[in-house]
Formats: structure tokens, sequence, C-alpha cells
């Protein structure tokens, strides 16, 4: 019955919302605001990264917001960074405006996620649930025996538990709807700004020098490392040079005897 009685008093409440900015309209307005959340998708190729990540932050402070998140790397082809920026949404607007003086070609998207029904919704089962809780705390005071205080206790933290899940989703709402979000990415190719430094690197014969001395310290390294095999290898080569002459030795004189006993048998064989 209290639930009832709380979604019919519900019914008859206004509908609340957020605006653009993230306002929420009076009550007894006749036009309600909605509560919407904006999110931008950003993204830049620009010549020099440390200056636009520079402009970027000095921007973001001027609205107002803060970076929730950063992420800076570096490949063979490019530098690049990822922001996260939470901007209040009355601010939201000016700072895409200050982000495309930036860099005026950088490619956009938006999007907005209108919560104003499950915001109401959430409010109008919040009520509920607090009526309910109102009720079943009045039952506990009245009530005389131990089981149907345990009943009422275990059934009013069933609800409180739900009324905090409600009221931390509603504030998260809220703080979404009054801080847009905005993900950006800001790419510098290398070879544009990095061919400048390779200027600075001194000329041709300069450059080709210290290639040549490079290469020859890398040969100098490998041949140390095959002197240093050699070495290590070389009692090893000792012993098999030990072992290999007296086994030639043997095999020589059994070769020279077998050629002996060869060429007598031939002799013998022509005298018959």
């Amino acid at each position: 019955e209290a639930q009832n009685a709380a979604a019919a008093s519900s019914q008859n409440a206004p509908p609340q919302g957020g605006s653009f900015t993230g306002q929420t309209a009076a009550e007894g307005d006749d036009a309600y605001s909605r509560k919407i959340i904006y999110h931008a998708n950003l993204s830049m190729q620009v010549e020099n990264y440390a200056d636009t990540e520079t402009r970027v932050q000095e921007a973001v402070k001027r609205s107002g917001g803060y970076v929730l998140q950063f992420n800076e790397s570096t490949s063979a082809s490019e530098k690049s960074g990822t922001f996260v920026i939470k901007v209040p949404a009355n601010g939201f607007q000016s700072l895409l405006v200050e982000l495309e003086k930036i860099n005026p070609s950088m490619r956009k998207s938006m999007e907005g996620q209108d919560v104003t029904e499950e915001y109401v919704d959430l409010s109008s089962r919040l009520k509920a649930k607090q009526l309910v809780e109102s009720r079943l705390i009045s039952f506990m005071e009245k009530a005389t025996k131990a089981d149907e205080l345990v009943a009422f206790s275990s059934e009013l933290g069933k609800v409180q538990e739900e009324i905090e899940r409600i009221k931390g989703r509603m504030r998260y709402l809220e703080q979404n709807v009054s801080y847009s979000t905005i993900d950006l990415r800001i790419a510098q190719k290398i070879g544009s700004a990095e061919a400048i430094g390779a200027q600075e690197r001194g000329p041709l014969a300069k450059r080709a020098s210290a290639a040549l001395q490079g290469s020859l310290t890398v040969l100098n390294v490998v041949l140390q490392g095959i002197v240093v095999v050699l070495a290590g290898a070389l009692p090893i080569l000792v012993l098999l040079v030990i072992v290999a002459i007296p086994l030639w030795w043997v095999r020589r004189r059994r070769k020279a005897k077998l050629a002996s006993v060869r060429q007598r048998l031939a002799e013998e064989n022509k005298t018959e």
C-alpha cells in the first residue's frame, strides 16, 4: 500500500530535467529543460605537438574544465597524445570553439544522450522506496515480538540498499549532465618538425664519417668476439690434435702394410 501511494503521488509530480547547460528547471515552470549528457570526439593532425598540447591545456583551464585522463606515446611514424576532458556543460560549446581555433581542420563528432526519462523514473522510485522505509521504521517501533522485529529489520535493510543504489545512479547522471566529456587526440607525424632537427646533425661528409666510424667499431667488436671464441676453444683443439695424430699414424702404418702384402702377392703371381 505504501508503494502504491508513493507511485500515485509521483505521477502527479511535474517532470524534472536539465538543459544544455546542465541546469534544472524550477518547479512550476511551463517548459521543462531536458537532462542531456553531451560527449564529443575530436582528432587533430598537427605540425608541432608540444605547442598544440600547451594551447589545449590553456583552453581547458579557461573553460573551467580539467583533464581527467592523459596518455602520450611515440612511435617510428608519429607522436601522439590522448585527452579525456571534463568541462562544465555551460562551457562545452565555447571550449569546442577554442579547440577548433587551435586546429580548424580537426575532425569532430558529437552526441547527446537524453536521460530525462530515466532521471524522472529514478526520482519516482526513490520517493516510493523512502515511503516504504518510513513505514518499516514505524512498524519496527511498534513491534513487540522478536521474530517480527527481525523480519522488519531484514526488509528495511533491503529497501535502504535499493535507496542508496538509486541515489548513486542519480548522482552519476547529475554529474555527467553538469560536466560534458571531450575525447581529444593530437598527433604529429614524424618528419614534419622532426625534419628540421635532422638538418642540425651536420653536413654529409661528417655524417658519412660518423657512419664509417660506427661500422669500424662494430667490426672491431666482432673480431674481438671471434678471438675470444677461438681462445676458449684452443684447449679442445689441442686435445683433438693429440688424439688425432696417433690415430693417423696407426692408420698410415696399416695402409703401408696392406700395400706391402698386395705387392708381394702380385710378385708371387708373376713368378708362377
